[in-house]
């Protein structure tokens, strides 16, 4: 069993083996048919795509994109910015989200603890057009005490498949599908 905290809600999913298959190989390819994720997860046909479907209903599922490469749409500069807040009050805290969430260019924020309230994942063109933002949209916050960036020389790991095979079983590779019988 797994526990999964969706929104403000935990959501108890029995998950077996199967189901953490058929989650693996849909975070590494989403877009193969049913057929396809079928065999490759030694299921039926059927049986796949009410899993699929079960998931989805469930919550475990939240949706579909597709993954574009920064390079080829010349978002090739990810900076990352901390943020101290002047307050840390629960206003000031929903106010500065509400800010950030309708800035296109931040990718990622993350509430934080330590030293830092807020680290925002932002995508740039590059180091001006970052300078830019960073002056008309992000200085001028009254709610803000301090930033810090960091712009990253080189992605060494980026991954959006969550480790939930090694999670489970301990290990770091999925097991042999079982074989499918035919439905013949």
């Amino acid at each position: 069993m797994l526990l999964l905290n969706i929104g403000r809600r935990t959501l108890t999913a029995k998950l077996d083996e199967t189901d953490l298959r058929i989650l693996n190989e849909l975070q590494r390819n989403s877009g193969r048919p049913i057929h396809e994720l079928a065999d490759l997860v030694g299921v039926s046909m059927p049986s796949c795509a009410r899993r699929v479907k079960k998931l989805e209903q469930d919550g475990v599922i939240v949706g579909y994109v597709a993954l574009l490469s920064p390079d080829a749409v010349g978002l090739d500069l990810d900076v990352f910015v901390s943020i101290r807040l002047r307050t840390q009050t629960l206003k000031a805290m929903a106010d500065f989200r509400k800010l950030v969430s309708a800035m296109p260019e931040v990718v990622e924020c993350y509430a934080l603890t330590g030293d830092s309230d807020f680290i925002l994942h932002v995508r740039m063109p590059g180091v001006k057009e970052f300078n830019v933002w960073m002056q008309s949209k992000l200085i001028g916050m009254s709610t803000i005490f301090t930033t810090h960036s960091s712009i990253s020389l080189e992605r060494v790991k980026y991954s959006t498949a969550l480790p939930i095979l090694e999670s489970c079983d301990g290990t770091s590779s999925p097991k042999k599908p079982a074989k499918r019988r035919s439905s013949r």
